[in-house]
């Protein structure tokens, strides 16, 4: 894409509307950088992490943070020792990271995109906690960072002591109101000095440090404290050296993992683009067109209009069926903007932005170019012929089926007749190019050209004749008039001389125009036609959709009362089947009378009989359970001592044990000794499945860490996946050599 195509179609301008939302200059700087994608299925990836973004939004907790990106580089540095407000900065940064793959990675079961979002929000626990061990967070380094800093403050702080109480003492003397121009302890040059007047300077004997702006007072720092101001200043250094030292090593200590911190960071910058595009995003109501083969905009607004006017007019914009459209009719109906919009929200749409609109459906265009005369500015207003031919010579080679190409007020500017030669030569190589075009024009002979072409659809933007107004709509298969006639009647033209000027029209033309206006005037009773039958569609569909309802309704009691009856004979088979028992002595006779019962029983049951209930005994993957609860497709089966929730569709139904043995199959792990799991051998499915009970099971057992067995490959892949998703899990990383190397995870658990 041209940035200059960008810059007329005001994209820039409306990125600056979303920086609005950003909480850090990183973010800002990461929306000036956004451009449109060609590629669909990144453009798909991207969509489809926006729209999960936006449905989690607002349960994150954002606020602002620096742009940490340069000091971050910084830390790997030799040499280079990090400020006490930077070591602040990263930590507040860290906090944020953690509260974010927190609150994303409850999320990530439902929403799958989320997962490369909090797969790289690391978290720094050991790094947030050396941080926090040496920087206070009102801005110095503690006493507690080192124990020679402890040691060096101590002194200070008792040789400042030592030399408060000498200096004080000093007010005591006789003439001290007639020597001291105040009765305070002052501090110059980092020297503990006295306010003597300069009158009396003579009267103390030690070190001028300078006087106060008037010269009425004079700093002397008496004989007495000159000593011990020195010891302070020794002191001083020593503390300035230590706090180097101290800071210098938790530089160290960050550069090590500034790696995987400017990852993070970088994370954290997109998340708060995302937060800001949701929020952006929310206040037009955008959302984000299918990708296909043809142009629908229906019910789409400029999106920089929706900013500066509430009462912005959606209009439908639609190229399908033929790949060309020619937008006709007067001055300030809304053509120019409609072109603009297309272009606009083309560009958002690929850039991953969603755009108000109802609905729509764009394809990936390649290139966009575009060529647009804004009467409405000065520049503009200067621009020549010859400028906006050379614009359009320079894009045109690279036209082609994949080009949206954009032309306002297409042969204007030189001599009617030969422009409008010239406007129907350039949609011409367009159609040969196969390029999506939109064009606008007042030329008659263009819009003559489009009505007989079976590549450009005719249009036109309605127009208000009583009251000279736009209605900002519009008509398809129809061309406008400019209403030049109209126009300057209003505006007091002589009517003699608009009857003169009708005179000069070309033979034919009165009788165009008045055929025109009848083919619009059907055109409208047409389309007002299609809008009712349209809304009889949707009655219709209403009334369908309540039949269904009702359908299913009488189905549901039908099948209670089926149930209901079915329970009466059963409950007639069972007196029956007693009474029967008690006048058949064989044993083998009562047994096939009890399976005779069973038969007629699940016969008249059918299939209400074999659903799943609270209570049944179900197996899954060989282990049997008990069912404890049902919630929409999915039941809670308890496994042993472990409850899991199983899809229905892969439980069957299983013979309770016999009451005196039930043995169950619960998990491949000794209920003594849960901390190891062996996950080989299983398919992904059946290996996710049993890792979720087991760290269910470790977690609730109170243990710190597990390790798991998965092997290489997909597994491990898969597993890995999962521990960065899961809730329970704090960390976790690939097993040392002697703990089972890569084929293995170590796995430590959070204590909630």
């Amino acid at each position: 894409m041209r940035e200059r195509d960008l810059i007329k179609l005001e994209f820039f301008q409306l990125l600056e509307r979303i920086k609005v939302y950003a909480n850090s200059k990183a973010t800002e700087r990461f929306i000036d950088n956004t451009r449109p994608t060609t590629e669909k299925q990144a453009l798909e990836d991207t969509i489809r992490l926006v729209e999960d973004f936006m449905k989690v939004s607002k349960n994150l907790n954002l606020y602002n943070f620096e742009d940490a990106e340069d000091l971050i580089k910084r830390t790997s540095i030799k040499d280079y020792v990090i400020t006490v407000e930077e070591a602040l900065t990263l930590l507040k940064i860290m906090r944020l990271v953690k509260e974010l793959r927190k609150s994303l990675g409850e999320k990530v079961q439902e929403y799958k995109s989320l997962a490369q979002l909090t797969k790289s929000l690391y978290l720094f626990n050991s790094l947030e906690s050396a941080i926090e061990s040496v920087v206070d967070p009102r801005g110095f380094v503690k006493d507690s960072a080192s124990e020679d800093l402890k040691d060096i403050r101590s002194k200070i702080r008792d040789t400042e002591k030592e030399i408060l109480k000498r200096l004080e003492s000093v007010f005591s003397r006789p003439d001290a109101d007639r020597v001291f121009s105040d009765k305070f302890v002052a501090y110059k040059n980092g020297r503990y000095v006295l306010p003597v007047k300069t009158s009396e300077v003579k009267k103390i004997v030690g070190v001028v440090h300078g006087t106060s702006s008037s010269g009425f007072t004079t700093y002397v720092e008496p004989q007495s404290v000159i000593e011990l101001n020195n010891r302070l200043a020794t002191l001083r250094d020593e503390e300035e050296d230590e706090v180097k030292r101290i800071l210098r090593n938790l530089t160290s200590y960050i550069g090590e993992q500034s790696h995987k911190l400017l990852e993070a960071f970088r994370t954290l910058v997109r998340v708060d683009y995302l937060y800001a595009l949701s929020r952006f995003s929310e206040e037009y109501h955008g959302k984000f067109p299918k990708i296909g083969n043809h142009v629908e905009l229906i019910g789409v607004r400029h999106p920089m209009l929706v900013f500066i006017r509430e009462d912005t007019v959606p209009v439908d914009i639609v190229i399908k069926g033929k790949r060309g459209l020619l937008l006709t009719g007067p001055n300030t109906g809304g053509k120019t903007v409609a072109l603009k919009t297309l272009g606009l929200c083309s560009l958002l749409f690929q850039s991953g932005i969603p755009i108000p609109v109802e609905e729509a459906t764009l394809p990936i265009f390649e290139k966009i170019f575009v060529d647009i005369g804004d009467e409405q500015s000065i520049e503009q207003n200067l621009s020549t012929f010859s400028s906006h031919m050379t614009n359009i010579a320079e894009f045109l080679p690279f036209v082609d089926d994949k080009t949206l190409v954009l032309l306002d007020e297409l042969g204007s500017g030189t001599d009617p007749v030969e422009g409008s030669a010239l406007g129907i030569a350039l949609l011409e190589y367009l159609r040969e190019k196969r390029a999506f075009t939109f064009a606008t024009t007042h030329h008659t002979p263009i819009k003559v050209y489009a009505l007989n072409s079976d590549y450009y659809t005719p249009a036109s933007t309605l127009f208000d004749k009583e009251s000279l107004k736009p209605l900002y709509k519009i008509v398809y298969d129809a061309v406008g008039e400019s209403m030049a006639f109209v126009v300057a009647q209003r505006c007091g033209v002589p009517e003699e001389v608009v009857r003169k000027a009708r005179e000069f029209l070309p033979s034919g033309f009165e009788e165009y125009f008045t055929a025109r206006q009848t083919l619009e005037e059907y055109i409208q009773e047409y389309r007002e036609k299609l809008k009712e039958l349209d809304e009889e569609r949707k009655r219709l569909e209403e009334l369908f959709i309540e039949q269904e309802r009702k359908t299913e309704e009488l189905e549901r009691r039908k099948r209670e009362e089926i149930k209901k009856a079915v329970e009466e004979i059963k409950s007639r088979f069972e007196e029956f089947l007693l009474e029967a028992q008690s006048h058949v002595r064989s044993l083998r006779d009562r047994q096939r009378l009890k399976e005779l019962f069973r038969e007629r029983v699940e016969s008249l049951y059918g299939e209400e009989e074999l659903t799943i209930q609270v209570g049944d005994w179900v197996e899954f993957m060989g282990s049997k359970g008990k069912v404890v609860e049902l919630r929409d497709d999915r039941a809670s089966v308890l496994f042993g001592g472990v409850k899991a929730w199983v899809r229905l569709s892969d439980l069957k139904r299983a013979e309770p044990p016999p009451e005196e043995k039930v043995v169950e199959k619960v998990l491949e792990f000794k209920k003594s000794s849960p901390s190891e799991i062996n996950l080989t051998g299983f398919t992904v499915e059946e290996a996710l499945t049993k890792l979720e009970l087991f760290l269910q099971e470790a977690h609730s057992m109170g243990l710190k860490s597990v390790k798991i067995i998965h092997g290489y490959g997909t597994l491990k892949k898969a597993v890995q996946e999962f521990l960065s998703s899961s809730p329970l899990v704090v960390f976790h990383r690939e097993g040392y050599p002697k703990e089972g190397g890569a084929g293995t995870s170590l796995v430590y658990l959070n204590k909630d």
